[in-house]
């Protein structure tokens, strides 16, 4: 069992570095979202974002055997990009596992594309691997020489996965979370995903043997390790793609910890989703397990849906948090906090919290705020709607009270790009301070992530999964809101940023982050200032 740190990329000598040395060679990405995510930070950090592309394949597409076409799919696309002469399939672990005809992908694609096409063999699996097989040194040695350049627009990034999604919202003291999980994939959570501050995080070990004969013995053994230290209170692991592509059987695992006096679980995440449903599905199952040794409920507010990469900086929370104590009551978040009463009132505040928040309604009748106090006019919108979920009279000012009678009409067309909780609260500002072309759109990996979005949204939402399908709102837009890791697939723009921890990991997380932060409460200010809003 290894104890996993945030760290950041130090190696820029790696086999991915070698072929993105070559101007003309694009590496296709493949494998689940876990796996492309490390891989795209690095492309950013040395300047190959245009040279990369990825596949997106479903854990369905592994099991039914379909992942070979989408593949093939991916590699003609590829093959298509202005100057590309090489393209190089950078295969996962499930692609080794489940063996597609890597010859006949390479003969078969370089004769009907025109392009170069070569598979590269990489991450433990590979090395574990009885065939050998070439480095990147041999592999670009049989290339011909070099010709032009790519000339192509970005992929998008691929956001956060459900592993790292989990980890991230669970901050539980006395719980330890064990990844299991080919080396690879703990390293893409290490150098981007993990917040500095985080302790509890722990990665399996496994031996070449257990990628043929399973992982079930060698986890339970180093669970029941980490167990028997008494550090813990409980143990919880985190599954990825290639454990739950081998239907990995975790009683025996849970069993080991519970034998050491450490309570077990198990998040079933596949690496395939990204973090709004693995957080989602996690927050569901936390609170149907609390519900069933609930107390009647006192004067509690339930927060659902945070974390530091979904939703930003904690000192929001504890801004509501003295509110909420004026009133009396008290704030409790899933995720950090023990569940021991049933709440009052739920304050929803990322669209990961929609399907729990949806189930305490429909079960318990437990009433939904959905409002973030952003703003003065949000606070105020904030308290009533509160107000209003507690049962109490609203003694605050209403929101067209706090506002001038005075108001510039704007004609700029703004698009934001964010949670809908988060563009539902930008938007609510910036229509009553005069805009009214503002248009909201959400960026969703998966169909689950979209149904979320859609269940979360307060109005019209553009859900995109392709840079093609925002293409048309970007471009129509004078003003973007929006994480600028977006701008190198979509096109310079005039753009305030919201940077989010989905997209960029912990460098959009951390003080003063999300938007209810302060350097976005800043950026918006010198908006509003630089529009010349009349101010009360």
């Amino acid at each position: 069992m290894k104890e996993i740190a945030a760290e950041e990329i130090q190696d820029f000598n790696t086999s991915l570095d070698r072929l993105w040395a070559r101007r003309d060679l694009v590496v296709l990405a493949t494998g689940a979202l876990i796996c492309l995510r490390s891989i795209h930070r690095r492309a950013a950090l040395i300047g190959a974002l245009p040279r990369l592309r990825y596949a997106v394949i479903s854990a369905e597409d592994y099991v039914l055997g379909t992942a070979e076409e989408v593949i093939r799919d991916a590699v003609r696309d590829a093959a298509r990009q202005p100057g590309v002469r090489v393209v190089v399939l950078y295969l996962s672990c499930l692609d080794i596992l489940v063996r597609p005809d890597f010859a006949d992908i390479e003969r078969s694609l370089t004769e009907e594309t025109g392009c170069m096409i070569r598979c590269f063999f990489r991450g433990p699996l590979a090395k574990a691997d009885a065939l050998s097989h070439e480095p990147a040194e041999e592999l670009l040695a049989y290339l011909p020489p070099e010709e032009g350049e790519v000339v192509a627009s970005s992929a998008l990034p691929p956001p956060m996965s459900d592993a790292a999604g989990v980890v991230d919202v669970l901050r539980g003291k006395g719980t330890a979370q064990v990844l299991v999980t080919p080396s690879g994939c703990r390293t893409a959570l290490a150098r981007m995903d993990l917040m500095p501050d985080r302790h509890d995080v722990y990665a399996l070990i496994p031996h070449a043997e257990d990628y043929v004969f399973g992982m079930e013995e060698t986890a339970a053994a180093e669970v029941a390790e980490l167990a028997a230290e008494g550090r813990h209170r409980a143990i919880r692991l985190i599954t990825s793609p290639v454990p739950a592509f081998m239907a990995m059987e975790t009683a025996p695992i849970l069993d080991a910890a519970e034998m050491h006096g450490c309570r077990g679980g198990c998040s079933p995440t596949d690496g395939f989703h990204d973090g709004v449903f693995g957080v989602a599905e996690f927050l569901q199952h936390l609170v149907e397990e609390a519900a069933t040794r609930w107390k009647e409920g006192g004067q509690t507010v339930l927060v659902l849906g945070y974390s530091p990469l979904l939703f930003g900086d904690a000192a929001a929370l504890g801004e509501a948090s003295a509110a909420l104590a004026d009133l009396g009551c008290s704030m409790v978040t899933a995720g950090s906090d023990a569940l021991t009463e049933r709440p009052a009132a739920v304050w929803l505040v990322s669209a990961a919290g929609t399907r729990a928040a949806a189930w305490l309604n429909t079960r318990y009748g437990i009433p939904v705020v959905r409002t973030l106090p952003l703003g003065r006019e949000g606070r105020a919108a904030w308290r009533a709607e509160l107000m209003g979920a507690l049962g109490r009279a609203n003694d605050a000012p209403s929101s067209v009270d706090v506002l001038c009678a005075q108001r510039t009409a704007h004609p700029e067309r703004i698009l934001i790009v964010a949670d809908p909780l988060a563009a539902a609260a930008i938007v609510r500002l910036l229509t009553l301070h005069g805009w009214q072309e503002v248009h909201c759109a959400a960026y969703a990996w998966s169909s689950e992530t979209a149904e979320l979005y859609r269940s979360a949204a307060d109005g019209e939402l553009l859900i995109f999964q392709t840079a093609a399908e925002l293409q048309p709102a970007w471009d129509a837009a004078d003003i973007v809101i929006a994480d600028p890791i977006l701008l190198p697939a979509m096109g310079e723009k005039r753009i305030l940023p919201l940077p989010s921890g989905l997209l960029s990991g912990r460098d959009g997380a951390g003080a003063g982050s999300g938007v209810l932060g302060a350097q976005f409460a800043e950026v918006l200010q010198g908006f509003l200032d630089n529009s010349k809003i009349m101010k009360c």
